[in-house]
């Protein structure tokens, strides 16, 4: 199976060399780093193992990228104003795309484009920043959720979540996709934007008594989210997501890093389309709808 990585960053630069180890065909669409990677290879630093792909096919253009059968989507959210129109050269009759952004309502808006095409989602939890250009740093977890959309597509989702898993990345498959993004969201509501606004890291709002109360409190809300919107997920989850991070080396997620360096943050799939979903349902996320207005408003401070 041949796989294209839309976005060779943190996301896709670590997972596409992870699949290229193994054996697999991976092409990368690069916008940035394409004269380094091109002269200097790709690397992935890792405490699990480095991989450098020295002469991996990269390419600068879509319309130069041969087809491939799975796309992988792991640029961010803030890219999708322009992703219809960059996507479509990549988009060929058996193509299948594999979400892998943050957020909620990505599958289905690529599946209004592209409705003959596979789409499937991929919830990854990892802590990954590009630290250099081509130099991908991975420093914990590196997990991924596979699931469909569409009914018909769930043989796919499973046997590209067993190729993964042969790369070494810890995958399963999962029934219901809507529910996985919700559970993804129990972590990335009140991680990204917190670490933005109260200035911390995850290991920071862990160790004071007041901003892990606020985190657990917005957890709460997004159970509450997806209970509404038909994805009831069970509370231990909550306690699990609790301890999954206290054990994480500290991490400053991707909303605070994009922050830092003046860029645009994935407000809009990762706040404001959940919200919208969960009152549309009858339910208000009230902490998280204040959270997403002060990103807002740091946003365009910024």
């Amino acid at each position: 199976m041949t796989f294209t990585v839309f976005g060779t960053g943190a996301i896709g630069g670590y997972y596409g060399a992870k699949l290229a180890k193994a054996g697999n065909k991976v092409l990368f669409l690069v916008r940035s780093d394409y004269d380094w990677i091109k002269s200097w290879g790709l690397t992935v630093l890792s405490p699990t193992g480095d991989i450098h792909l020295e002469n991996p096919p990269v390419y600068n253009s879509p319309e130069e990228v041969p087809p491939s059968d799975i796309i992988l989507i792991t640029l961010k959210t803030t890219g999708n104003r322009f992703l219809k129109e960059q996507l479509a050269p990549l988009v060929h009759e058996n193509t299948a795309i594999l979400v892998m952004q943050n957020g909620m309502g990505m599958e289905e808006e690529i599946s209004n484009w592209f409705p003959h095409n596979p789409v499937l989602g991929g919830m990854c939890f990892i802590c990954s920043r590009k630290k250099a250009p081509g130099i991908i740093e991975h420093q914990d977890k590196g997990s991924v959720t596979i699931g469909s959309l569409r009914s018909e597509n769930r043989e796919l989702a499973k046997e590209v979540t067993e190729i993964f898993n042969q790369a070494g990345v810890e995958s399963r498959y999962v029934e219901n996709l809507q529910e996985a993004r919700w559970r993804k969201l129990l972590w990335n509501i009140p991680y990204n934007g917190l670490t933005v606004v109260l200035k911390g890291n995850t290991k920071d709002l862990m160790d004071n008594d007041s901003s892990r109360k606020i985190v657990e409190n917005m957890m709460e809300e997004v159970l509450g989210g997806a209970a509404a919107c038909g994805c009831p997920i069970e509370r231990e989850a909550i306690d699990k997501m609790l301890h999954d991070t206290d054990s994480m080396t500290p991490y400053e997620p991707s909303m605070k890093l994009d922050y830092l360096a003046g860029r645009p943050m994935e407000i809009e799939y990762m706040y404001e389309k959940p919200l919208s979903m969960a009152r549309k349902a009858g339910y208000e996320m009230k902490g998280a709808e204040l959270l997403a207005r002060q990103l807002r408003y740091l946003e365009d401070k910024n």
